[in-house]
C-alpha cells in the first residue's frame, strides 16, 4: 500500500512543482519590462535660404579688405561690363579656371574689368591667420599667368551678398554685371563666354 502510494503520489508532486516553477517564470518575465520601440524618423533637411540675388537685379557692392593684384574697383561705373568671380587658392576648379580668367581679362582689356575675389581662404583654428600672406605668396607665384585683378574678403562679406544671396553653394562662380549695373548671368567661369559676349552687345545697345 505505501509503495502504491508513493507511486501515485510522486507524479501529483512532481507536476505540481513544475506548474508552480512555471508560475514564477512568468511572473518573473511579466515584472521585466520591454523597451518600446521606436519607429525611425527621417531628419528634416536644413531648408535653404531664400535667393534674394538673381538675373536682372542690381549688383550689390563691392567690398574687399584689399586688392592683393591690379587696381582697386570700388564701384560699377555706367558703361562697364565687370566680371565678378569668387574663388580660392586651395580649390582645385578654381585654379583650373586662372588661365581662362586671364585670356578673357586679355581679349577684352578695353570693355570688361575682371576681378576674382578670395572670400573662401581657410582661417586656422589656431595660430596666426596668415591667409592674406599666403594669398599674395600664390598670386605672385602665379604672376603674368593670372593677369587680373584680384581682392581678400576676409569677413566673407561679399560672399554673403553675392553668393548666398544667389543661393550658389560651390566655386568657382562668375558673376557678369552689364554696362547698366545689373546682374547678367551667374555661372561657372569656364562657360561665361557667350553670355559675356552678350552683355558686351547688350551694353553697347544701350549705349552706355
Amino acid at each position: 500500500m505505501v509503495h502504491t502510494f508513493i507511486r501515485r503520489a510522486v507524479p501529483s508532486l512532481a507536476a505540481g512543482l513544475l506548474a508552480g516553477a512555471g508560475l514564477l517564470v512568468m511572473g518573473h518575465a511579466q515584472a521585466q519590462p520591454q523597451p518600446a520601440k521606436i519607429a525611425p524618423t527621417q531628419p528634416s533637411k536644413p531648408e535653404k535660404p531664400e535667393v534674394t540675388l538673381k538675373v536682372g537685379d542690381k549688383a550689390p557692392e563691392i567690398q574687399v579688405d584689399s586688392w592683393v593684384k591690379g587696381d582697386a574697383v570700388k564701384a560699377f561705373e555706367p558703361g562697364k561690363v565687370y566680371v565678378v568671380e569668387f574663388w580660392a587658392t586651395w580649390c582645385g576648379p578654381c585654379v583650373r579656371a586662372i588661365p581662362h580668367m586671364t585670356e578673357t581679362a586679355r581679349k577684352h582689356k578695353n570693355d570688361v574689368v575682371v576681378m576674382g575675389i578670395a572670400g573662401s581662404e581657410r582661417k586656422p583654428r589656431e595660430g596666426d591667420d596668415l591667409r592674406l600672406e599666403n594669398l599674395k605668396k600664390f598670386v605672385d607665384e602665379k604672376g603674368d599667368a593670372m593677369d587680373y585683378r584680384v581682392g581678400y574678403d576676409s569677413d566673407r562679406e561679399m560672399v554673403n551678398a553675392w553668393l548666398r544671396a544667389a543661393g550658389q553653394d560651390g566655386i568657382p562662380c562668375t558673376f557678369i554685371v552689364g554696362g547698366d549695373g545689373k546682374i547678367a548671368w551667374i555661372g561657372h567661369p569656364m562657360n561665361m563666354d557667350e553670355p559675356l559676349a552678350n552683355a558686351l552687345k547688350d551694353s553697347k545697345k544701350r549705349g552706355t
